[in-house]
């Protein structure tokens, strides 16, 4: 569904995004992990049109987006920030119901979705649609940033860092209520982090970046036990023996094992 071909971005004399191509099928869910600066922010920015290409081409459902406006594509779009991005003037309401009301929508319909949304992420409706954000705390107000991604189950959703800003309890909640959404099943997924264990939670599939390459593509398992190369390797390494075990069914003693004598030969 989504085809990124050769993209390139600059910013001044530092190569941000270098060549980068991939693809994502329909319903799957994409990660691009990495450390900071390692340009996975930059090229999710350029699915959208936040930010624009050096070089290279991106088509959505077949469709290149250079060739329609950005505002049009954008609405067709979910955007999930790490700091919710939302308006501070609007109530809640409002907030969710921007894209339903720039695509027409009757005002019945806007309030039946606002309140679908609400009580599936545990947001009381009656307390809540008319409050501001400045009343709700980090956590009810990303609850919210998702009911807006998700008003118009877009086809496409695009995450940076959507549970990064909240403390480990609260993001822990709120990633569970989220993916427990039925409005995810058919949706294209992708998603940016620095957090290993959230990659490998949410992804189908992991993109693993470094100074603006992609060093290796694969599922968790894949990029877990086939490293592509030393960088690869190395980054999980820390991880090891946490993310090793959570992949191996609770049935497989003799590879729990062997996990856990490579983590002690590793960490003394």
């Amino acid at each position: 569904m989504i085809r990124v071909q050769h993209i390139t971005k600059t910013f001044g004399d530092h190569i941000a995004v270098n060549d980068v191509s991939f693809s994502v099928k329909e319903g799957e869910t994409v990660v691009f992990l990495g450390t900071s600066g390692c340009g996975k922010t930059t090229l999710l920015k350029m699915i959208n049109r936040l930010l624009e290409p050096d070089s290279g081409h991106i088509d959505i459902g077949g469709q290149p987006i250079d060739q329609q406006p950005p505002e049009l594509l954008r609405r067709s779009i979910g955007y999930v920030f790490q700091n919710n991005g939302l308006f501070p003037h609007y109530t809640i309401e409002e907030n969710i119901g921007i894209v339903p009301r720039l695509l027409g929508w009757e005002k019945k319909r806007i309030a039946d979705r606002v309140t679908t949304l609400l009580e599936k992420l545990h947001l009381p409706p009656a307390q809540y649609r008319s409050a501001y954000p400045q009343q709700l705390s980090g956590g009810q107000q990303q609850r919210v940033g998702i009911a807006r991604a998700l008003a118009v189950s877009p086809p496409v959703l695009l995450m940076d860092e959507p549970f990064g800003a909240l403390d480990p309890i609260t993001r822990n909640h709120v990633k569970k209520d989220f993916m427990q959404l039925d409005e995810l099943k058919n949706t294209t997924i992708i998603l940016v982090t620095h957090d290993v264990q959230e990659a490998f939670q949410l992804g189908d599939r992991i993109i693993l970046l470094n100074e603006g390459k992609i060093i290796q593509e694969g599922t968790p398992d894949q990029l877990l036990f086939e490293p592509a190369g030393d960088y690869s390797r190395d980054f999980f390494e820390d991880q090891r023996f946490a993310l090793e075990a959570s992949r191996i069914a609770p049935s497989d003693y003799p590879a729990l094992i062997k996990a856990f004598d490579h983590y002690k030969q590793n960490n003394g």
